[in-house]
């Protein structure tokens, strides 16, 4: 399922964004920045070029688990929900920090390459996501924040030994989340065959009601 393109800011419900856009935007740029970062690693630890592969397969998931060998290495980006409350930006509109894990799980001949690998993934995830903060247009996102990153063993015992991850803790910003307020003022729901969409009914008529308050002269009148 791609991400939508309908037009949220000029729909009457206003923007409605929801964690899984926040996967698919995360997992887009580390899938388009992994293999320069791994690159530089590479060329900054005096290794030659091309020795550490690209990660083969990126997935959205509810948390982290274990995975065939030949699906490694793999990219798995979690989003477990708001980090904290939301705030009002002005208008009604809401923004916040919500939650990410972003996990890497490698695997090589030997237990030390295998680790080596992993953390080298964990830190080639953590640069993108601190250095690219901006993900994608897919919404507007507005800063991310690194706030841990740890290596655990996998947890199937089979796998264990020759597999090894990374996992990097985030928070990312989040821009027009909804807006309160926003919506239909319908007292009753409209039909969803024909609503929602941009094509409400307009306006017949406005009625207002004016008040007229008798002002004082500012200056006498001459007769």
């Amino acid at each position: 399922m791609g991400i939508a393109q309908y037009d949220s800011i000029n729909s009457i419900f206003g923007p409605i964004f929801d964690g899984s856009l926040l996967t698919r935007s995360v997992l887009a740029t580390l899938r388009a920045w992994f293999p320069v970062y791994i690159k530089e690693i590479e060329i900054q630890r005096g290794w030659t070029p091309g020795q550490i592969p690209s990660p083969r397969t990126y997935v959205e998931r509810w948390k982290f688990d274990s995975y065939p060998d030949e699906q490694v290495p793999i990219v798995v980006a979690v989003c477990p929900g708001m980090a904290s409350p939301p705030t009002a930006a002005g208008d009604g509109i809401l923004g916040g920090w919500w939650a990410l894990g972003i996990g890497v799980i490698a695997a090589a001949n030997t237990e030390d390459n295998s680790e080596r690998l992993a953390k080298v993934y964990g830190a080639a995830a953590r640069a993108i996501i601190e250095q690219k903060s901006y993900l994608d247009d897919a919404w507007e996102y507005s800063g991310t924040q690194v706030v841990d990153e740890s290596y655990t063993d996998i947890p199937d015992i089979e796998q264990s030994r020759t597999m090894r991850a990374a996992q990097i803790i985030c928070q990312v910003r989040v821009e027009n989340i909804m807006t309160k307020g926003a919506g239909p003022y319908n007292l009753d729901p409209p039909d969803p065959d024909t609503q929602p969409g941009d094509d409400w009914p307009e306006v017949l008529a406005v009625f207002i009601d004016i008040n007229v308050i008798p002002l004082t002269d500012p200056m006498p009148r001459e007769d």
